[in-house]
């Protein structure tokens, strides 16, 4: 005996309407999951997950897309945390050095411009002063606290998108001619910025 067609499908799954939530789930990729406000930033979750203190996390996959700690949850997400115990972390943190050592110099010595060139084989990087001469011990030293009392602020960095032609013009007040030039070839009509 044969049975009907209708005898082989499987009951409908119970899907109705919902009324919107004002919490969002993040499942971790160890299966843990916890739930916040909506707009909470994944910071506050990882907080709450905990994650070894010799190996901190700064930054995270979600839904396989790299974003930064201050991503603010709207919805249900997974999320693996990277963190510096990975390669993809451990860039991460030199890059937000860089960036460290780049605001405390501008801080410190406006007229002075620092970039970071390339890096070396034992693990830093080569960077070169324009705008005045080679910093002191002494410069050096001051450069250094100014980075620890920013780091002591706890304050984030901040991710903001400009148009392209704020950018350009930023970038030409600064006198920057060749990150004008790049920009005047970019394709995107905006331009993320990062500030601390």
């Amino acid at each position: 005996m044969t049975k009907k067609p209708s005898e082989n499908r499987r009951p409908a799954p119970d899907i109705h309407p919902a009324e919107p939530r004002d919490t969002a789930q993040v499942w971790f990729d160890d299966g843990r999951v916890f739930e916040g406000p909506v707009g909470t930033p994944l910071e506050e979750f990882i907080k709450v997950a905990g994650s070894d203190p010799k190996a901190p996390t700064v930054a995270a996959l979600i839904n396989n897309e790299l974003r930064e700690l201050s991503y603010r949850v709207e919805g249900d997400i997974e999320v693996t945390p990277i963190t510096m115990a990975v390669s993809d972390g451990f860039r991460i943190y030199r890059r937000s050095l860089a960036f460290l050592l780049v605001t405390a110099v501008h801080e410190l010595y406006p007229g002075a411009t620092v970039y970071v060139d390339h890096s070396l084989t034992f693990g830093g990087y080569f960077c070169q002063v324009q705008g005045r001469e080679p910093f002191s011990a002494e410069e050096l030293a001051s450069i250094e606290a100014k980075m620890r009392e920013i780091v002591a602020t706890d304050e984030p960095i901040l991710k903001t998108r400009v148009p392209l032609s704020d950018a350009i013009a930023l970038f030409e007040a600064r006198g920057d001619d060749d990150k004008v030039r790049l920009l005047n070839r970019r394709r995107k009509s905006y331009l993320t910025l990062y500030k601390l």
